[in-house]
């Protein structure tokens, strides 16, 4: 909603008496969607924060393995980075990052995003001293996956799987440093969380506390990547319609 203002905005300032004719605006709509997504949102004199939610999502398309690379900004809703690329790699996603750095005028202090390497450390290295937070939603999840395969070994009730995941949910977001992390997950000395299929996620909660409790430290980063994962599922649709993202201009 805002972006489609900005872009209104936009093209009122570009005319004087304004825009009357439907398909002047949308042959307009059409050239802005080749512009890449700072440029339109700077001409229409917006800002960004700093803090966004980036993530990548597979496009399946006939012989062909693509991706959506995308950042949202979660205050505003606004779109400042969209591209689509062959690979997910480090190499593919810094030039992908390098370019949106080169076509914004504010810093990027904080990004919220999944625990893919790749994108962690092109993020790291394209945009130096920023704050990564791992998204609380896919770690849950994973736990989950994790509890479902533990209950078939162990067959375990509902019940107690229930209760092993709310005390691990109480972990995670009641944790406020690394140094929480690290106290609570010591304390969670009942046998269920030595099973290897459990504590292999306790393990890796303890190894990324620092990027799981970093939401309490800078309040513009949030907790999961909903905003963006939701803008994700938006172009698979789109995709689904069109076939294929390649075919375009």
């Amino acid at each position: 909603m805002l972006f489609s203002q900005s872009i209104q905005s936009a093209l009122h300032n570009l005319t004087l008496a304004g825009v009357k004719s439907k398909q002047t605006i949308f042959n307009w709509l059409r050239w802005i969607g080749t512009i890449h997504p700072p440029a339109v949102l700077t001409r229409a004199g917006v800002a960004g924060s700093g803090y966004l939610q980036e993530d990548e999502g597979f496009e399946k398309e006939p012989h062909l393995r693509t991706y959506s690379v995308v950042m949202v900004e979660p205050k505003t809703l606004l779109i400042w980075h969209a591209d689509y690329v062959d690979h997910v790699d480090e190499k593919t996603l810094c030039s992908s990052f390098e370019e949106f750095f080169q076509r914004v005028s504010f810093k990027i202090i904080g990004v919220t995003k999944d625990k893919w390497e790749a994108s962690t450390k092109a993020l790291k290295a394209v945009f130096k001293g920023i704050w990564i937070g791992f998204c609380h939603r896919h770690c849950l999840k994973k736990f989950r996956q994790a509890l479902v395969e533990y209950q078939e070994q162990t067959q375990c009730t509902d019940k107690e799987r229930g209760r092993l995941y709310k005390v691990f949910k109480k972990v995670l977001e009641s944790s406020t440093s690394q140094v929480s992390v690290e106290v609570k997950l010591k304390s969670l000395n009942e046998a269920a969380f030595n099973h290897i299929l459990l504590k292999g996620r306790l393990d890796e909660l303890k190894e990324n506390a620092s990027h799981y409790t970093c939401h309490k430290k800078r309040e513009g980063i949030t907790k999961t990547t909903s905003i963006v994962d939701n803008f994700l599922k938006s172009v698979k649709r789109k995709l689904t319609m069109s076939e294929s993202f390649n075919e375009f201009p």
